[in-house]
């Protein structure tokens, strides 16, 4: 199939990952059976949550398909186990959706469709927003992604600002985001799954970067648009949280693998310089402990320390 998902688009699959998310996965579900034009075959991959909502979303989704992990994968191995049970299932396409996000309804079909232009397309991203607020215009979480080598590693364009019509059409991209992730099955046979080594955080960048490096292309399309509350399993959007650790030390692993000398030079001269900077600005505010899980982060990867499961919280 020439781009491979041409033909019957109700051969598209959706992964659900959920950890711990509740009625907001419940919610995510009822935006992708919304969807229009597009028939998804739909799973809810639970990673060990403490309370699962499995029965319910079967319950209330009786065609959905429900699998329970006996400990948290991650976000790279709670995906790879769905989209690797719809890749069985014979679809050309996989969505990966965020618990936290929800489809507009017609999201998947406008991303199927991208992913039919010429060439050989690997990925199809959409335009996160914010969660809408009464009164106030849509606000982006992102659009396309950039690797910039700096502390962060990426950059966000859009981020904070008001939707509009320059946030649309479509155009290639060094990597889309994982909130809402179109892979074809072209790409994920050429490329293969999520590196479960990244565990969570910049596992849909380094994703994005092998395919690319495979002569595929990964596209951004602005119609597709996708509201995402973000934050939602790593600690409730507060600084100190699991994911200053996860997000550095996966920079650290994402540099290793991708970036040539110049650009690890140049991540960590940014990374370490901007330390003291950060930790001066976040003492005042109570959250210096952030800056150390960051700290902590890149000295594990530098050093091949397994994950600190416990002390992040992971099994919690």
């Amino acid at each position: 199939m020439a781009g491979g998902v041409e033909g019957d688009l109700r051969r598209v699959g959706v992964v659900v990952l959920d950890w711990n998310g509740g009625a907001l996965t419940l919610r995510c579900l009822e935006s992708v059976y919304a969807s229009r034009s597009v028939v998804p075959e739909v799973v809810l991959v639970d990673n060990a949550s403490r309370a699962p909502v499995l029965d319910a979303a079967k319950q209330q989704f009786p065609a959905l398909t429900t699998i329970r992990n006996p400990t948290n994968l991650g976000y790279a191995g709670g995906n790879n186990i769905g989209i690797r049970h719809l890749l069985e299932r014979g679809v050309e396409a996989v969505l990966v959706l965020n618990n936290d996000a929800q489809l507009a309804p017609e999201a998947l079909a406008t991303m199927l469709a991208a992913a039919r232009e010429a060439g050989e397309i690997a990925a199809v991203g959409g335009l996160i927003l914010e969660p809408r607020m009464p009164g106030q215009r849509d606000r982006i979480w992102m659009a396309w992604g950039r690797v910039t080598w700096r502390q962060s590693l990426v950059g966000l364009p859009g981020r904070g600002e008001p939707d509009g019509p320059r946030w649309r059409g479509r155009r290639d991209a060094e990597w889309v985001s994982g909130a809402a992730l179109l892979l074809t099955r072209r790409g994920l046979e050429r490329v293969g799954l999520f590196d479960e080594e990244f565990f969570a955080y910049l596992e849909e960048v380094d994703w994005c970067a092998r395919a690319r490096a495979a002569g595929l292309r990964v596209v951004w399309a602005g119609d597709a648009v996708v509201e995402h509350r973000g934050e939602a399993s790593s600690g409730g959007g507060s600084y100190i949280s699991r994911k200053q650790y996860l997000v550095a030390r996966n920079a650290v692993l994402f540099a290793r693998r991708h970036g040539s000398l110049g650009q690890r030079l140049r991540f960590f001269t940014f990374f370490f310089g901007s330390l003291p900077l950060q930790w001066l600005r976040r003492w005042p505010r109570g959250e210096a402990a952030g800056v150390w899980l960051k700290l902590r982060g890149v000295c594990d990867a530098l050093r091949g320390r397994s994950l600190p499961r416990a002390a992040l919280g992971i099994d919690a």
